[in-house]
Parts: structure tokens; sequence; C-alpha cells
């Protein structure tokens, strides 16, 4: 399946990105891998639209069950939008790329990575939506490099890039939010009005 195989391709970029911005590869590299986030993204992305192509709509399952999920991937796929582009505040973010800390309010006050988790959401509702083979490997597979990336991310990378990291590591859970970060996360959701 080209799909699978393009989407994995779309992590390694990922990963490649990350660890030259650790400085793990030369940053000799930099013009190259400057742009391996956003080509990985259009990978995922295009393996993501090839793969719901081929669904037989016709055939498929219609009634409350598929609304109710497709509703709920379009609810992930916005809230992992959100996370990944509009949560952290642009201009520190991909501006200036010299304050090197980490942010600590809204999405990322409920967990270091919460992208994983609507990641994971939205992938698992398009094959709750569709169904079909191919879409539960692709669910389960993509989810499972995510996994893998942010694992890389959070034990090697990030702690590289940003000086804080160690002490967002423990103020913040990794994945999966508890109550004391749910209540962080929606007081700075209040601050910022």
């Amino acid at each position: 399946m080209k799909e699978i195989v393009l989407g994995t391709i779309s992590f390694i970029l990922y990963m490649v990105y990350d660890l030259e911005q650790a400085g793990v590869i030369s940053h000799r590299f930099r013009k190259i891998t400057k742009c391996f986030f956003t080509v990985g993204s259009v990978f995922l992305v295009a393996a993501t639209v090839m793969l719901l192509w081929k669904v037989d709509v016709l055939h498929m399952e219609r009634g409350m069950k598929q609304i109710f999920f497709l509703i709920l991937a379009i609810l992930f796929l916005g809230l992992l939008i959100y996370t990944l582009f509009f949560a952290l505040p642009f201009e520190e973010t991909y501006v200036m790329q010299n304050a090197h800390k980490t942010y600590d309010k809204k999405m990322y006050a409920l967990c270091r990575h919460p992208g994983v988790l609507w990641f994971a959401g939205f992938y698992i509702c398009l094959w709750l939506v569709f169904g079909g083979k191919p879409l539960l490997v692709m669910a389960v597979w993509f989810s499972f490099l995510n996994f893998c990336y942010v694992i890389l991310q959070d034990h090697y990378t990030f702690p590289r890039i940003f000086s804080d990291y160690a002490e967002y590591q423990k103020r913040v859970p990794f994945l999966i939010p508890n109550g004391k970060s749910l209540k962080r996360c929606l007081e700075t959701f209040k601050e910022s009005r």
C-alpha cells in the first residue's frame, strides 16, 4: 500500500527535521531539512486522501453512527490543527525562534503532546466512519508512528531544544491529562480572553 509507505516517510521526515533542530544532524543540512516538516505534512495529508479516495462509498454502512463519528473526526482534526498551529504564540514560536522555552498554557498545559490524542482520535474516527482493513491499518500504524515520534521528542530532541524542558516534564503529564493539568488548561484559556 503506497499510502502507508508515503505516510511512513512523512514521520521519517518529521524525525529528521527535529534531529536537525536539536543539533544532532549538522546544521549544514538546514537548507534541506528546514522544509521536512512541511513536506512530511503534505505527504501525510496526501496518503490520507489517497486512501480515502479508495473507499467504496456506495457499499459502506450509513446511519447515525457514521454521522456521529464523522463529526468527531472533524472535531479531532480541528483540535489537531489548532494545537499544532494556533495554540502556540505564533511570533515567539515561528518567527523569533530564539526563546527556546517551553509553552505551558492552553493545550500545552493539558499534556506535553496533546496532538497525539487528537491525531489518533481523527484516524480512528475515520475508520469508524468508512470501515475497511486499509483504514484500520492506517489508523493504527500512523498513530503508532506518531507515538514513536513524540517519544523521540520527549526524551531526546526537546530536552536539547528547550532549556527548561526538564521542568516542563515535571509540571505537565506526558500524554494522559490529569485533573490538575485539565484545570490549568481551562484556567489559561480563560486568562487569554
